[in-house]
Formats: structure tokens, sequence, C-alpha cells
């Protein structure tokens, strides 16, 4: 019995808090909002919206384009996250993103890993 209620703690504990899905209002390359529930996507970071980077001695609005990357990702498509955690600005941290009309959250985050 002792390994039965030990077993089922061991779920409870690592049950997911956040189960969220609709229209995605994009922030920057790895932000989004939903119903007002700002959500960060876990395992990159891309650059502020109006940052700008150098490449090649040239200077390029690479916030700009991360965030019209995802905002093209997600355009007009329901969007699903799931997560457990809040970083210290109190967003969600998404560990998955996705719908059937839309690119698994793993394709989406290699695509933006490159403005890293």
């Amino acid at each position: 019995m002792n390994y039965l209620t030990f077993f089922a703690l061991l779920l409870v504990s690592n049950a997911v808090t956040a189960n969220i899905s609709g229209s995605a209002l994009i922030v920057d390359g790895d932000t989004i909002a939903i119903s007002g529930m700002k959500i960060r996507l876990s395992g990159i970071d891309t650059p502020e919206r109006k940052q700008t980077c150098k490449k090649a001695g040239v200077t390029w609005k690479c916030g700009y384009e991360a965030t019209e990357t995802l905002r093209g990702w997600t355009y007009t498509k329901e969007v699903r996250c799931v997560g457990d955690e809040k970083d210290r600005y109190g967003r969600l941290i998404a560990e998955s993103i996705g719908s059937i009309n839309t690119p698994s959250c793993h394709k989406l985050l290699s695509t933006l890993g490159r403005y890293q």
C-alpha cells in the first residue's frame, strides 16, 4: 500500500499546471500571448523585437525578423502550449507548441534558434 501511495504522489507532483490553446499574439521571437497569458518558448532565446544585429559588418533587424518568423508560423492557426513552470517575469515556459496545422515545437525552436 505504501508503494501505491508513493507512486500516486509522484504522478501528482509531475502534473502539468497549464494547458492553453487559442490564437497567438506574437510579443517577440520567443514569446507569445494566448488569452492574455504570456508564454515563453522553452529552449530558445531570440533577440528582442526592436533589437538589431551585425552580420559580416552589416546591421540588420534580427529582432524584427525573429518576431515575423514566429508570426508566420502561427498566423491564423490554433496554437497549443503546455507548461508547468513560470519564469521570473511570470510567463509560462512552454514545453510544447503546435497544432495539426503547424509544425512541431522542435521544428519551430530549431528554426528560431539561428538567432542565438
